[in-house]
């Protein structure tokens, strides 16, 4: 299925044996500004859906910010679940096609800007119980995923292939649903993780 938001990650065949607890540690800065992002990301929310509402239109710039904050937070989760060991970019580029500032972790979003539709965005947080109940389960499956890949990690210095295929499908997940959640396209997200 063809959907507006991709996430691609370049995985590394081996991940040094400290990293299961030393890129949490590291993490710490990248924690602290997506917090802020965060709460800043819920203004441009609220300012899409008027916006889209009222004038079938996303504007570009409010698009910008969450394909930025999609792209940011992407990053620092892979780094987080220590799929990969380069430290993420603090970059806060707002286009919507990936820098390549990372290049293991590729997110590109196209956005839908015009001829948006207004009852679908009206009516988005009701749109979004499915995906919020498939969203629990997928959480349930990148907890147990990412706990039994701790101690792979930490014995075999990598990451079995069917575990870790596992996380980044939740990682893909994250950003579809993101992209719908944050009324970037009006397309259902894919409730699978491929």
């Amino acid at each position: 299925m063809d959907y507006p938001a991709t996430f691609e990650f370049n995985a590394p065949e081996r991940v040094a044996r400290w990293r299961v607890v030393g890129n949490l540690i590291l993490s710490i800065p990248h924690v602290i500004v997506l917090y802020v992002l965060g709460a800043f990301s819920l203004v441009v929310d609220v300012f899409s859906w008027i916006a889209i509402v009222f004038t079938r239109k996303l504007p570009e710039g409010l698009a910008g910010v969450n394909c930025m904050l999609i792209r940011y937070s992407t990053r620092v989760g892979i780094y987080q679940d220590f799929l990969k060991s380069s430290y993420p970019p603090f970059d806060f580029d707002t286009s919507t096609q990936d820098n390549g500032k990372d290049p293991d972790v590729v997110v590109n979003i196209s956005p839908e800007l015009e001829g948006r539709s207004r009852l679908s965005v009206f009516f988005r947080f009701i749109m979004l119980i499915p995906v919020i109940i498939v969203s629990f389960v997928w959480g349930i499956l990148w907890m147990l995923a990412t706990i039994a890949g701790f101690f792979a990690v930490l014995i075999l210095g990598r990451w079995p292939q069917g575990l870790r295929k596992a996380v980044v499908g939740v990682h893909r997940f994250n950003v579809r649903t993101a992209a719908y959640g944050s009324l970037l396209t009006d397309k259902f997200p894919p409730l699978g993780l491929s």
